[in-house]
């Protein structure tokens, strides 16, 4: 890979993450104000919710790394797959629905196969969805006494279940393809995952889905937000499964948190603030905490493949 093209990559990477964190941090909101908010509550007695929730991210993270190595039957470590994993984190922070998360993942693998990691990276995605809209049925009938939105929750997650379940219909039609032949834009039917990895692969999923919802709850109870936790955990479900469907690059994607999140939790709590503040400690620590760290493992590498470029030469 050329050089120069290597390092005009780390410096756009370096000035987005520089931007967004400075935008966040201290143009679109009082960072003074939000830090004073935060040590408030670490003098209470409910710092412990905070900490269990703060060490929830490598969970979080562990989880999906073990999901990345079952589809990708390697033998490449643990570690090194993790970077692969926070890597995609850092990229997908730039690009719209974090699809460049395909672009950091490949810089850490020694597979030659873009394709195949690309469409096993978007497999393990559908995965994470078709949990996300299993949980989330129950809990949006909960939520809202509505069978219209209750239908349509039921409806994807049913068509979500489908594609991961039976990528191997979608994969055929693809493979039909001349044009995604011709460029090598396909993966081998023998790549695809087998029946018992796809259900392991959605079980992790569940337990992802599971701990990003623990999160949540811990600090809106940290937060001060009640104390009915099957109200939280409702709450929390639906957010989430909001989140699942955000428009836009977690570049930009904090202000719909804030908007979906207001709402959801709307006739639940009036406490804005601490709503929003939950939502801050989140998104930063699983988020923007990870991004950084990728942005790391990135600049000390000195071998980095790119998708589709050619192989390293650094």
């Amino acid at each position: 890979m050329n050089r120069n093209l290597l390092l005009a990559f780390k410096v756009l990477l370096f000035a987005l993450l520089s931007w967004f964190i400075i935008d966040q941090l201290f143009l679109k909101n009082d960072f003074n104000a939000q830090l004073s908010f935060c040590l408030q509550h670490l003098r209470g007695d409910r710092y412990y919710f905070f900490v269990l929730a703060l060490l929830l991210m490598p969970v979080n993270w562990g989880l999906e790394t073990i999901k990345w190595k079952l589809l990708l039957r390697t033998n490449i470590g643990y570690t090194r797959l993790l970077k692969s994993i926070i890597a995609g984190v850092t990229v997908g922070f730039v690009t719209p629905g974090r699809t460049g998360e395909f672009i950091g993942r490949v810089m850490f693998l020694n597979d030659n196969n873009n394709s195949k990691v690309f469409y096993l990276s978007s497999i393990g995605g559908l995965a994470q969805t078709a949990a996300s809209l299993i949980i989330g049925v129950p809990f949006v009938a909960i939520w809202r006494n509505d069978p219209f939105i209750t239908e349509i929750v039921i409806g994807s997650a049913a068509v979500y279940v489908l594609a991961f379940f039976r990528f191997d219909l979608l994969n055929k039609l693809l493979s039909s393809w001349s044009l995604l032949q011709r460029y090598g834009l396909i993966i081998e039917h023998g790549d695809l995952p087998d029946i018992k990895t796809q259900v392991a692969v959605l079980l992790l999923s569940f337990l992802r889905f599971g701990v990003y919802t623990l999160q949540y709850v811990l600090l809106l109870i940290f937060f001060g937000i009640g104390s009915d936790l099957l109200a939280l955990f409702t709450h929390s479900i639906v957010y989430l499964l909001a989140q699942t469907f955000s428009p836009l690059m977690p570049l930009l994607d904090f202000s719909y948190r804030g908007a979906s999140a207001l709402y959801v939790f709307n006739g639940f709590s009036n406490n804005n603030v601490a709503i929003l503040s939950a939502v801050m400690v989140v998104w930063f620590v699983n988020l923007v905490i990870p991004a950084l760290l990728g942005y790391f493992f990135i600049v000390r590498r000195k071998e980095i493949r790119l998708p589709w470029i050619g192989s390293p030469n650094l």
